[in-house]
């Protein structure tokens, strides 16, 4: 889409680079039916909203269009000083623009842009035909069912139909289901740091350092998700001790270990991923997740020939599945795989147990039981991201965690682990009544 010459964007997103490329000039021109620009704070997610929505306002004449934030205080805060920032010289003459809720822009060539908070009742926002929305800040609250009852306005006659979306991650919610997980159909995504919004120009060259200070550093969940937008769940972690300065390594890091007693594990999947993992014992009996395979909607033969690709390079003795997968085991066992059934027998309290033992660093040696290399990235997300269910009791304002994982929260590779690590470390546990974990270091 042209630029109209007579309100030329302040912004011109062809000279600014992030990283490899110009992800938010791509967003701009996306003519996808789901765009979604995401990453760190300060990446120029709301500037590129409004040149965008008065691009296509001025380009199409006559179309409506709406531009959401979460909330009102931030449609007063953020949308109108950026609007005032970009075309304060053509307020007046090409352009006029309410102050006062309702807020409502008028073009001079019949097309109007309306500015709406998505924290009120989502039936509010029903009624009028759109040729396009724009919503800002999408990962902040719950915004999933104004999200579907606005992409449903998107029927004014004659114009290209589009919902466009920005956020910074805020764990593994809808957005990150819908876009990233298992993307809808016409999803387009752009991605960029706050690190490349740096580099780019955007944001003031200590902006970054000034930030990881306050943060504690990468190895900050918190800043892995504010500045390097990465998709994770931190309310409630199953796993809290796990960082990547701790559990993350490579072999060859490690002084080319050696590997003991390979087992591999399988957790089954349908629609959602069947997960294999490969791991052995190394030096002190610490455990070390070496390498994955994930796949969604995969068939028996499929997962039969990646375990037999993973068997002989891995050097894997046998594998461990999920004791709920009778069928899926038969029949590979029919194939000639070495496979038992995990010994948990799928109780929630000793999977997260055994795993969090392998996790906790030890206090003499100052290392942890389990090694995940980057050969999992899978897995690391998964540690990294698993969270307890939180709900709300009856009566009460106030959310509980549950002993349930998150609905949605991705744990086929946790599973996969544990039961692998069940193998190794069931005999130590003194009981499924145990809810703290216990050490397993230096026996095995």
């Amino acid at each position: 889409m042209g630029v109209a010459t007579d309100v030329r964007p302040t912004t011109d997103f062809s000279k600014i680079r992030h990283g490899g490329g110009y992800p938010q000039r791509d967003f701009f021109n996306s003519r996808a039916p789901y765009p979604l620009y995401y990453g760190g704070i300060g990446i120029g997610k709301t500037r590129a909203l409004v040149v965008d929505a008065f691009d296509y306002a001025w380009t199409c004449p006559g179309s409506r269009q709406i531009l959401t934030e979460p909330t009102w205080q931030m449609v007063k805060d953020i949308l109108v000083p950026t609007v005032d920032d970009c075309y304060a010289g053509q307020q007046g003459t090409f352009f006029s623009m309410t102050r006062q809720p309702p807020i409502d822009i008028a073009y001079a060539n019949g097309s109007t842009l309306w500015f709406r908070s998505v924290d009120v009742q989502a039936d509010r926002l029903r009624g009028p035909n759109l040729a396009r929305v724009l919503m800002d800040e999408v990962t902040l609250g719950k915004q999933e069912e104004a999200f579907d009852i606005l992409a449903g306005r998107l029927r004014q006659p004659g114009y290209l139909y589009q919902l466009k979306c920005t956020g910074t991650p805020k764990g593994r919610n809808w957005v990150w289901r819908r876009f990233i997980d298992e993307p809808m159909s016409g999803v387009e995504t752009f991605f960029t740091s706050t690190q490349d919004a740096q580099d780019g120009g955007i944001t003031p060259p200590d902006y970054v350092e000034r930030l990881l200070n306050t943060y504690g550093g990468w190895d900050n969940p918190l800043a892995r998700q504010e500045l390097g937008g990465q998709w994770l769940q931190m309310a409630g972690q199953v796993f809290p001790q796990f960082t990547r300065y701790d559990h993350v390594r490579t072999l060859d890091a490690a002084g080319c270990v050696v590997l003991k007693d390979r087992l591999g594990g399988i957790d089954f999947g349908g629609v959602s991923p069947t997960a294999l993992v490969a791991v052995g014992l190394g030096a002190g009996g610490r455990a070390w997740a070496f390498e994955e395979w994930y796949k969604r909607e995969d068939t028996m033969e499929e997962t039969a020939k990646a375990m037999g690709e993973m068997q002989r390079e891995c050097g894997i003795r046998k594998w461990i599945a999920d004791p709920s997968g009778k069928a899926q085991i038969d029949a590979l066992r029919a194939m000639g795989f070495k496979v038992q059934k995990a010994r948990h027998g799928n109780r929630i309290a000793l999977r997260v147990q055994v795993v969090g033992a392998r996790l906790n660093v030890d206090a003499a040696t100052k290392m942890p039981g389990l090694y995940v290399t980057p050969e999992c990235p899978n897995g690391i997300g998964e540690l990294e991201g698993l969270s307890w269910r939180r709900t709300k009791l009856q009566g009460s304002a106030e959310e509980i965690m549950t002993d349930d994982f998150e609905r949605g929260d991705p744990d086929h590779y946790f599973d996969a682990l544990a039961n692998v690590l069940f193998e190794y470390d069931g005999k130590k546990l003194p009981g499924k009544r145990q809810t703290k974990p216990v050490s397993v270091y230096g026996d095995l």
